[in-house]
């Protein structure tokens, strides 16, 4: 099952990868008609969100601190270009979390996925490590993917940069 979820998380990269490769760090920030999710503060989120995913397997922690604020679960996204790395930035730092989250799941122990999550906030939603894990790999991702589409349509562009 492990290989099944590090294709769809590696199909995910890529599709990310598809929907800003056409867009100017000028772009990244702006919220059409009321979109609050740009794709610069998606970016930093899932970034920081794969670097949480590591560090519940064992991880260090390898996000860089400077870039919390902005990426935080529940932050207001900000149309300020300068609180944001650039688009070439963000991209690399999601890759490189891509990469240690799938080499740390594609080399976990099974019965690390079995464990409760440690924290008791989170646990009430992800009862073990391996819950954490499937849903951020996926259906997190994918939802953000559906939020860059939808902010792309309220720009006008076309739906995917292909």
């Amino acid at each position: 099952m492990r290989e099944h979820l590090l294709f769809t998380f590696k199909f995910n990269l890529g599709h990310l990868e598809s929907l800003v490769k056409d867009l100017t760090d000028e772009q990244m920030v702006q919220q059409p008609h009321g979109v609050v999710n740009h794709p610069a503060w998606t970016l930093c989120h899932l970034a920081s969100a794969a670097n949480h995913t590591g560090v519940a397997l064992g991880l260090e922690s390898s996000f860089p601190a400077d870039w919390e604020e902005a990426a935080k679960t529940g932050g207001e996204p900000s149309a300020d270009a300068a609180r944001y790395p650039s688009k070439e930035a963000l991209l690399a730092e999601l890759k490189k979390q891509h990469e240690r989250v799938s080499e740390a799941v594609a080399g976990a122990d099974p019965a690390t996925f079995a464990k409760e999550y440690p924290d008791e906030g989170t646990r009430k939603y992800f009862p073990t490590i391996g819950d954490f894990v499937d849903y951020l790999l996926s259906a997190h991702e994918a939802n953000h993917i559906g939020q860059i589409a939808a902010w792309r349509r309220a720009m006008g562009l076309a739906s995917s940069a292909g």
